[in-house]
């Protein structure tokens, strides 16, 4: 597998997973029947704190050691090629708010 770093490429990709997990949690929520200020709030505190663990913003306890998720993207047909950041670690957490904003529009009054 060749992994290659393209900081550009690679916060589009970021970006895009982000897009993704914050429509799921809205469209999860909205089913469990919120809506208005608490979907906007519960969307983008939920969609924040998964962001903040797969950027490695939380360290994790493991074994006596701190365990640091770094997310790569394998891409090409036979998912041969790997992306990954330069220094790991990612931004997707930074994010949140504009995607929530741009997905549910401007946070209501509560």
């Amino acid at each position: 597998m060749k992994v290659t770093h393209d900081d550009s490429a690679y916060e589009a990709r970021e970006l895009r997973i982000m897009k993704e997990i914050v429509s799921s949690v809205a469209s999860d929520l909205t089913k469990a029947g919120l809506s208005g200020a608490a979907l906007y709030q519960a969307t983008l505190r939920i969609s924040f704190s998964v962001a903040e663990i797969m950027d490695g913003c939380v360290l994790l306890d493991f074994d006596d050691d701190h365990l640091a998720p770094v997310l790569a993207f394998a891409e090409g047909r036979m998912r041969d090629k790997l992306l990954a950041p330069k220094c790991g670690g990612g931004s997707m957490h930074e994010f949140t708010h504009g995607i929530v904003k741009e997905l549910l529009g401007a946070p209501p009054k509560s």
